[in-house]
């Protein structure tokens, strides 16, 4: 390997260093952002009423589909950045919901250059969660990065970013 192509990959090592880097500092300036105060919670999710709480939960714990009477809670963990590399530890990230109507629910999960990596269709179970184990629809891990879910409930969508590091 010549000096040229030791440099190449040595720069792109840490051109990927960096941006799961700034992909973390990301993820965690939206979660201080999130829970800021009520003002800024709009900027996080669509079809937000302008209340002060909502059954005893702060504004910034809980985005809304109103009309649809889907309210969903912050779920785990929080920031929403997990590793799915088998430790035992943040294997998966979790979505709390409330589905008062029992509304039919969709998850997609973007990557960063807009393409599907993975559609969760929910099913009532009565626990009012689903989660996302980082896998795409062919079953192998995502690669790390940022990933944005955007959930649909009758036409109406809430969306977010997770960060998938390993």
């Amino acid at each position: 390997m010549n000096y040229r192509s030791r440099r190449f990959h040595k720069a792109n090592r840490s051109l990927e260093f960096y941006l799961i880097l700034i992909s973390i500092i990301l993820v965690l300036g939206l979660g201080r952002l999130s829970t800021a105060g009520e003002e800024e919670i709009g900027m996080l999710a669509f079809n937000v009423p302008n209340q002060s709480s909502v059954h005893g939960h702060r504004m910034s714990d809980v985005k809304f589909a109103a009309a649809s009477g889907f309210k969903l809670k912050e779920g785990s963990p929080r920031p929403r950045v997990f590793t799915p590399n088998g430790d035992g530890s943040n294997e998966e990230v979790t979505f709390e919901y409330e589905n008062i109507k029992e509304s039919s629910i969709v998850c997609w999960i973007y990557d960063i250059k807009g393409a599907v990596v993975r559609q969760l269709d929910i099913i009532e179970t009565g626990e009012n969660k689903f989660t996302w184990n980082g896998k795409n629809e062919d079953g192998n891990v995502a690669p790390s990065g940022i990933y944005i879910y955007q959930i649909e409930v009758e036409g109406q969508s809430i969306n977010g970013t997770i960060v998938l590091a390993k």
